[in-house]
């Protein structure tokens, strides 16, 4: 659980209040598990509830955490500071730049991925004799691929990377933060283009 003081659990009930499209919030990592973490706080709206979110209720609001990033946030404080005239809410989270692996959340959502690629990427790469397949998920969310047949080596494969795959990964699969290839590409008569 997030330890939030008082002032400002009432603080951010006030902003609550005033903005009625705003419901809940949102807490949140860049690069978690690295020493570039980043933690952030945002206002949303019930409706953007996501698959695999934790609800977190204070008494008069609650906050929605992605069950991966929830590890990162052990022992994290909320405070309100108080600064030349001006308020600023203080987000501490010790373990946020921590490389913290979960053994069954990875398999869990490694699965769910490789499921995802089998039914709705490689199909599209077969139309051109390629496939990829996924190897792993980092502890710090990045998915590992391996292109196989005639992606090897193709003149379009860091488009295809880029602009398509992890496009699609990363819109279905939010928490995730990147997607790397590690084929050795060597062109030949196999390659595509």
């Amino acid at each position: 659980m997030i330890n939030i003081s008082r002032a400002a659990q009432n603080y951010l009930k006030d902003i609550l209040f005033k903005n009625s499209h705003f419901s809940i919030l949102r807490i949140f990592i860049k690069y978690p598990g690295t020493q570039y973490a980043e933690c952030k706080m945002l206002y949303d709206s019930k409706c953007n509830f996501r698959n695999g979110d934790i609800e977190i209720k204070y008494l008069y609001f609650s906050i929605y955490i992605s069950n991966i990033l929830f590890p990162y946030l052990k022992s994290a404080k909320i405070d309100l500071l108080y600064d030349e005239g001006n308020y600023q809410l203080m987000l501490m989270a010790p373990y946020a730049r921590e490389k913290i692996y979960t053994v069954q959340n990875n398999n869990i959502l490694l699965n769910k991925l490789k499921k995802f690629v089998h039914n709705h990427i490689n199909p599209m790469l077969f139309t051109h004799g390629g496939e990829i397949v996924i190897l792993e998920i980092t502890k710090s969310g990045y998915v590992i691929l391996k292109f196989l047949g005639s992606c090897n080596g193709c003149s379009m494969v860091n488009t295809t990377l880029k602009e398509g795959i992890e496009k699609k990964i990363l819109y279905h699969f939010p928490d995730l933060l990147g997607v790397k290839d590690i084929t050795e590409h060597y062109r030949g008569a196999h390659s595509f283009i």
